[in-house]
């Protein structure tokens, strides 16, 4: 196809041209466990490797246009070695990105999309663990890109974490879930919801419940 065919393309054409013409993500990154147990993961190298040069030919240029902070927390887990016990102090930390791309002939063109990704750290690590693994998820959602897994054939493991503060359950719904929640319910429809949920006011939700309805409400909009 030639550029000048391109040029003339709106955003969500290119796209799917991108979607279709990378496919599927081969795994470069080797997990390790232990000392005889590994497995193969999808890299954010991986990813970049494989949508960039094809960004490049139909002209759509992507980046994360806003972050933000949802939760945050230290964790506390406690290993036994010889009858002593250490516990191990993790940062864990919750980002929200919202993910741009912008059709390069018509920069007033593009489509966002909405990701989160959580870190978990030892030292100063967790922030950027958070923002890479929004940002390939950002992009492997967007262009539909399979690798082969499916996350949901294996249950999720307990690995022995608790949370050092309050559980998220009992803490109140956070200033971005706030203005969320209210873009989808005003008026009656935010009176419903707070009487169905036995409600004064939004402010009194927990970070929890909300986390639910915002949710479903984005499950809904993915759908249409």
């Amino acid at each position: 196809m030639k550029e000048e065919e391109i040029k003339k393309m709106n955003i969500y054409e290119k796209m799917s041209l991108i979607t279709e013409e990378i496919g599927v993500i081969e795994k470069g990154l080797v997990v390790s466990i232990s000392k005889t147990n590994s497995y193969k993961a999808v890299s954010e190298r991986d990813v970049l490797d494989g949508v960039k040069p094809i960004e490049k030919k139909y002209r759509v240029y992507s980046y994360p246009v806003k972050r933000e902070v949802i939760d945050r927390d230290t964790l506390i887990k406690e290993s036994e070695y010889n009858g002593n016990i250490t516990k191990t102090n993790t940062l864990f930390m919750r980002i929200e990105t919202t993910y741009r791309f912008v059709n390069i002939d018509n920069p007033s063109e593009f489509i966002e999309t909405i990701v989160y990704g959580d870190g978990l750290d030892t030292g100063d690590k967790a922030p950027g663990k958070a923002m890479t693994y929004a940002d390939k998820y950002a992009l492997m959602k967007a262009y539909k890109l399979s690798t082969g897994d499916d996350p949901d054939k294996e249950a999720s493991p307990e690995n022995g974490y608790k949370k050092a503060t309050k559980q998220v359950g009992n803490a109140k719904i956070s200033p971005k879930q706030i203005e969320l929640i209210q873009k989808y319910y005003q008026g009656e429809n935010l009176t419903k919801l707070l009487e169905v949920n036995n409600l004064d006011k939004l402010e009194d939700m927990s970070i929890s419940k909300a986390s639910e309805i915002l949710s479903k409400l984005f499950a809904k909009k993915d759908d249409k």
